[in-house]
């Protein structure tokens, strides 16, 4: 047997907010509790979805137009061969 319980919270809210969730649940014949917690539903949803600037780049990390993912691992390499060549002359 689950017992399912509700926590009560209390929000302070500015007059055009209220008259806002008033109309809309008026308009939807739904409670304000459930405008609220639709509205709270769906800021979790945006917001749980963003992740850390690192996991949201991190595909992206070492990856420049040619498309190698070795790119700041090998740069002394490509460095030497640029130096060498340069002086090849």
């Amino acid at each position: 047997m689950r017992i399912n319980f509700n926590i009560v919270v209390t929000v302070r809210l500015t007059p055009e907010i209220e008259s806002e969730i008033d109309r809309i649940a008026s308009v939807e014949k739904k409670t304000k509790s459930d405008i609220v917690k639709e509205a709270l539903k769906e800021y979790i949803n945006v917001h749980a979805n963003v992740g850390s600037a690192f996991k949201l780049g991190e595909d992206l990390f070492g990856v420049s137009e040619s498309g190698d993912t070795d790119r700041s691992i090998s740069y002394r390499d490509r460095l030497k061969e640029k130096l060498r060549a340069k002086h090849a002359h």
